[in-house]
Order: C-alpha cells, then structure tokens, then sequence
C-alpha cells in the first residue's frame, strides 16, 4: 500500500526542487510575468505547477505508452496526449488567473503592478504554460519506456528462473522415492550379510545424499549444517572410484557456526560438482581445496582445484550448471552476495560471500 506512493512522492519533491529552488536561491526579488515572490503569489502559481508536472509525468509513463503498435494504438494515444495536454494547460492557465485576481495583480497586458516599478531588475520565464507541459508530457513517455522495458527485464528474469526450478522439479519427478530407498535398504541388507563395510557405508551415504536431494531440499531454504553434510557425503562418493592408497588431494575446512544459519539448498554443490569433473583426472591426480568460513552473518566459501584444459564434461553430464547457479544467487541474494571466479593455467578458484 505505502510503496506504490512512493514513485508520486518522488515525483512531487523533483519538482519542486526545480520550481523552488532557483527563487529560494535568488538574492534580489524574482518575478515571472505578474507574479512574484514578495506577496507569495509566484508561490501559489509554482504549487500549481509542481502539482500539474507530476501528474503529467506519472500519467504518461503509465496510460501512453502502447502495448501494441497498430494503427488504434497509435491513434488513441496520439488523442490522449493531445486531450491531455490541452486540459493541464486550460487548468493552469485558469489557476494563474485566479491568482492574479485574488492578489490582486494586474491582467491586462503591458499592465505593471507596484513592485514592478520598485523592482525594474526582475527575472522572467521563457517557457509558456504549453510548451513547458509538452515537454514535461514528452518526459513522461521516455521515462514510462525506460520503466516498462525494465519491467520486462524483471519478468523476464523471473520467468527464467521458474523454469530453472521447473527443470529441478522434473529432475526430481524422474526418480521414484519409494523404489529408491527399497532398492537401496535391499542392496544395504545384501551388503551387511556379506560383511562387505565398505559397501555399506557407500550405500548410507547415497541414502542420505538422494533424501537430501529428493526432500530436504524441496524448500527454500536448509541448515547450513546440512547443506555441508551433503557435500562430505558428495565427496565421499566422488573418491570412492580412487585408490585409498593414493587418493587425489582433497579438503574441506568448516570454521565459524553452521547450525544456526540457513541457506537455499543445493547452492554449493554445483561448485563441488565442477571441480570434481574438471580439477581431477582419471587417474585421480589433481587437488580440490574447499574453505567454508561463517563469521557474524556472513558466510564465505573459497574452493580452489587443479585445472586440465584439456579435461572438459559432455554435455550430458553437465548437469544444472553455473549459470544457472548465477541466476538463482541474483535471484534469492539480490545486492547480499559476491561471486568471484578466476581461470589461469593451473587453477581454478571461486569465493563465494553471502549474507545470511
């Protein structure tokens, strides 16, 4: 309710820093045609005039500018802009001559008052009432086209996004819940039964990292805590395919207080799952260096790994992306989050600042 009062109040204090400020500012006494500053009557007449310019600017950018260009459109708002035109203009032009009556200032032309004659020094406006509302009105449109093609961007952005998350959800929709956790719950009772620990444990932690990402992260937001089990229990599966005698090199750092602090699931995993893909070879050489570091309410999070150049993923294992990892950041930590990556030869980094 309050917010959409605020482009109008806006508007109105614009102009009268521009209608009042040059008389507020003027040392010797300012006259505009009749009016003047010394019995108030240029005061009415600018109040008017704040009032008018206002209306005039908000209207345009909301009633002027055509949805479609066909030939109605245009006509229609050619006649608008006319009608509009003429009425602030006949309006204005009768608030100036109510005010020279009620104080009393001459109306006939070439007709001087007192104070002209005290004051022969005296400042006068170029603009007539008509060509300073068409200005006001031109303005008006210019700013309404700047105004919806920058409601078009935001649509845009939002509709991008919706399909992003429409895309995960289909993601999800793809795998059955139910026969995956009795088929993993088989698979762990086989696994136990031949005493294989290993398996096991490998089978726990895919259990934990598919409910992770089939149902707690369904909502808007997760324990940090979590979401950093998640990515142990990632890399846990990750290094199962390299050999426990020479396993690549790979740390991550947790400082600070991740249990009382939320953040919007999967949005580190991305990070983790590229450098898996691109900072490790087949032969499991290469390091990955993950830091997570929450310190009042900010959160930071450095990874840094080795980089093959000639290493890249099919496209079919690229899964949702950085990009689109970009947009959901833009979306859900607008002007609370810092995203910086650096590419050289040998190294990959990303730092990541969010603030919770």
């Amino acid at each position: 309710m309050i917010r959409k009062w605020i482009e109008p109040l806006l508007f109105v204090i614009l102009f009268g820093l521009i209608y009042f400020t040059p008389i507020e500012m003027a040392r010797q006494p300012v006259f505009s045609g009749q009016f003047n500053n010394l019995d108030g009557s240029l005061y009415a007449v600018r109040f008017m005039d704040v009032l008018i310019s206002a209306l005039l600017i908000l209207f345009a950018s909301r009633y002027l500018i055509p949805q479609h260009l066909d030939r109605k459109a245009i006509l229609r708002i050619i006649l608008t802009y006319g009608g509009v035109l003429l009425a602030a203009s006949v309006l204005e032009y009768g608030w100036d001559w109510l005010t020279l009556r009620v104080f009393n200032l001459p109306t006939a032309p070439g007709e001087v008052s007192d104070k002209m004659l005290l004051y022969t020094q005296r400042e006068t406006m170029k603009l007539t009432i008509l060509s300073g509302n068409l200005i006001v009105l031109t303005a008006g449109v210019f700013y309404g086209l700047a105004r919806e093609r920058n409601a078009h961007i935001r649509r845009q952005e939002k509709l991008e996004l919706q399909n992003l998350e429409a895309e995960v959800k289909y993601l999800r929709s793809q795998l059955n819940p139910h026969f995956l956790f009795n088929s993993l719950n088989n698979i762990y009772a086989i696994t136990q039964r031949n005493q294989d620990q290993e398996g096991s444990d490998a089978l726990l932690r895919l259990s934990g990292l598919m409910r992770y990402m089939l149902y707690d992260s369904a909502g808007e937001s997760i324990g940090l805590d979590k979401e950093v089990e998640h990515l142990r229990n990632f890399m846990d599966l990750m290094l199962l395919k390299y050999k426990h005698d020479d396993p690549p090199d790979i740390d991550l750092h947790v400082e600070g207080d991740t249990q009382n602090y939320r953040v919007a699931p999967l949005i580190l995993l991305p990070f983790v799952e590229n450098a898996f893909k691109h900072g490790i070879d087949n032969h499991g050489k290469g390091f990955i260096r993950m830091r997570l570091e929450v310190t009042g309410n900010e959160m930071e999070f450095s990874l840094k790994n080795s980089r093959f150049p000639d290493r890249s993923a099919s496209p079919e294992h690229k899964g949702i992306g950085l990009d689109n990892v970009k947009r959901r950041l833009e979306h859900l930590y607008p002007e609370k989050h810092l995203l910086e990556i650096s590419v050289n030869e040998d190294a990959y980094h990303i730092l990541l600042r969010i603030s919770l």
